[in-house]
């Protein structure tokens, strides 16, 4: 019994050769940051995987304004072509004929004052139509299209879109 307890001891006090030094431990209150004047380091990051050429990589929407702007971003440059159809704006992208990762989910916009109330895009032929309801079918009207190849070396389409979503003007309360 005696031989085993020495043995359990001696082994637990020795070191196997292959063992690695300890990290140093942090002092309490001790500063472990960046010295003032000096740069973090840069995280080794993968750089960002670009989609495939004829993918529509992002659509995106944001109030600016007083309106709202819709836009549609893709590695290439793509033809746009819209027009009115019941009371809903549709919009064919030719040039591009993939849907990037989420670009089918839809785009619910309702709750924001704008005129717009979703967005949706979906695969159609040899394109993508990207369909855009309004909350008051009568204001269905095509948008200001602007493109432009941005700093990001992304290819953008812009659909602006003037004035908000009407006022609910609250009842007066009663005397």
């Amino acid at each position: 019994m005696r031989r085993a307890f020495l043995i359990l001891a001696l082994a637990s006090v020795a070191q196997p050769a292959f063992a690695q030094e300890a990290a140093p431990t942090k002092v309490e209150g001790e500063y472990g940051g960046v010295q003032p004047g000096e740069k973090p380091a840069a995280p080794s990051k993968k750089p960002k995987k670009l989609p495939k050429k004829g993918t529509l990589s992002w659509i995106g929407f944001e109030t600016k304004d007083g309106g709202s702007q819709v836009f549609l971003q893709s590695v290439a440059p793509f033809e746009v072509s819209q027009h009115v159809e019941n009371g809903t704006l549709v919009v064919n992208l030719s040039g591009v004929s993939r849907l990037g990762q989420n670009t089918w989910r839809p785009i619910d916009t309702r709750f924001f004052d704008t005129s717009l109330s979703r967005i949706v895009a979906k695969k159609k032929g040899k394109g993508i139509e990207v369909r855009i309801a309004f909350k008051d079918a009568k204001d269905a009207a095509q948008g200001t299209l602007r493109t432009a190849t941005e700093a990001d070396g992304m290819y953008y389409a812009y659909l602006s879109f003037a004035g908000g979503a009407p006022a609910t003007q609250a009842a007066e309360p009663a005397e």
